[in-house]
């Protein structure tokens, strides 16, 4: 049995204008998926094509229309999940200290407060992540916040990792960076991540698979089996097998595009 399976889900949101009450827009239509665990999953596709939604449903934070979801054989809503959003610097605690804000998802779990603190900071170095944790998040760089972002949804040690867009934000050589420090987490924890991104090198240089999606409503046009060698880093980019795999991704896209 795979870790994660999406069987034949669908998805619309309603809307309401002044000719037309309740015109649905369909996201996602008879939509499969199955995912193993521990694999880092990429997914690209034209903006507004559902990837979005795909994690939310995946979280159980958006309820199907039609189908299932299914992790480890259970429900969404029994799974601990950790997602980092788009826009994740707005779910930050300004008022708390980093390492306050990282510690969140234990203060819920009614931990105490010097042990959460203490976990935290092993968690940390296990990571090898440093970041200035008696300061506050707005005195942080941008990939010091997404660091912040992604030790919080990890700090409670998920089965899943979800990713929106979370390096759309960064500047050029930032988002190398994180690229570089994500996978060195991810061989760490080894933890199921499903990572959205608008880039196709990105997508590349990190997943076992990139899951290549078309236009409204999303499908499946290919999933692509990602050999690049691990443990990897953006200099895999130089490689002409790199090439290679941007190049048929690139194809299958741009045909679906002219379809």
């Amino acid at each position: 049995m795979s870790f994660i399976t999406i069987e034949k889900i669908s998805k619309s949101y309603f809307f309401t204008t002044r000719k037309v009450d309740n015109q649905g827009h369909e996201v996602l239509s008879n939509f499969s998926l199955t995912i193993e665990q521990r694999e880092f999953i990429t997914f690209f596709g034209p903006n507004a094509c559902g990837k979005t939604t795909l994690l939310n449903l995946i979280s159980g934070l958006s309820a199907l229309d039609k189908g299932s979801i299914e992790i480890n054989g259970r429900p969404p809503q029994q799974t601990t999940i950790g997602y980092v959003f788009q826009n994740f610097h707005l779910s930050f605690l300004p008022w708390r200290k980093n390492i306050d804000n990282i510690a969140f998802p234990l203060e819920l779990q009614g931990i105490k407060k010097n042990e959460r603190r203490a976990k935290v900071k092993e968690f940390l170095e296990d990571i090898e992540v440093e970041l200035p944790l008696y300061n506050y998040p707005y005195q942080l760089s941008g990939g010091q916040q997404q660091l912040l972002a992604i030790a919080r949804a990890l700090i409670s040690e998920p089965k899943i990792l979800l990713l929106d867009e979370p390096f759309n934000q960064l500047d050029f050589q930032t988002r190398i960076v994180m690229q570089d420090k994500l996978l060195q987490i991810w061989q760490k924890t080894k933890t199921t991540i499903l990572f959205i991104s608008h880039e196709l090198d990105e997508a590349i240089v990190l997943g076992d698979k990139i899951v290549l999606l078309s236009r409204r409503p999303a499908r499946i046009l290919e999933i692509i089996e990602n050999n690049l060698p691990r443990p990897r880093s953006h200099e895999i980019i130089q490689t002409q097998d790199f090439f290679s795999l941007r190049n048929r991704g690139l194809s299958i896209f741009e045909k679906s595009l002219k379809s």
